[in-house]
């Protein structure tokens, strides 16, 4: 469900939310599945290098997802280990198949959550055009990064009327290990 999440645009599973902690407080936000690596257990998104997200996950890397298919009834926890991926092979290739347009989410001026006087979208006058060129936003590159999460763990919840089913799933020694809970 979230290999499809991560290539099928209209797919539930397509955005997410994630949550990291600040000052003892959770602190959820929605990101976009980008990849899922189902051999390494990778889950992919991209985020602008000056976000909050970013520096919370920097006193603990551990990062917590949230799904839910409404359709399927199916919720999905899974947590593990993120790594950002800034200005190496990694982020440039993710980069590279960003269209302009996609681009324009890391080029304002200040960082995400920079508190300002009025309201402003924060971003040069270049992409008040319509036919920007691709070439003109390759500052933004500066800003973007790929972050990539090891899961370690995950739960999987399934409502129905005839009675809900839940079970848990741990990487443990180089293998899943699962057991089914009370839901």
């Amino acid at each position: 469900m979230l290999f499809r999440g991560a290539v099928q645009k209209k797919d539930p599973l397509h955005t997410a939310t994630i949550g990291t902690v600040k000052n003892g407080v959770a602190q959820m936000r929605t990101v976009v599945l980008r990849k899922t690596n189902t051999v390494e257990r990778q889950l992919y998104f991209y985020t602008d290098i000056r976000s909050a997200k970013v520096l919370e996950l920097a006193d603990t890397s551990t990062l917590s997802w949230l799904f839910y298919h409404p359709k399927k009834n199916v919720q999905i926890r899974a947590v593990g280990q993120v790594v950002f991926h800034h200005q190496n092979d990694i982020a440039l290739e993710k980069w590279r198949s960003i269209p302009s347009y996609g681009r324009k989410t890391y080029g304002t001026r200040r960082a995400p959550g920079t508190v300002v006087d009025e309201s402003t979208d924060d971003l040069p006058s270049l992409w008040q055009t319509n036919s920007i060129d691709l070439s003109d936003t390759e500052y933004a590159y500066e800003h973007f990064a790929v972050g990539l999460c090891t899961i370690d763990y995950f739960e999987w919840l399934h409502l129905q009327r005839a009675g809900h089913r839940r079970a848990e799933f741990a990487y443990v020694e180089s293998r899943w290990e699962g057991t089914w809970l009370v839901p």
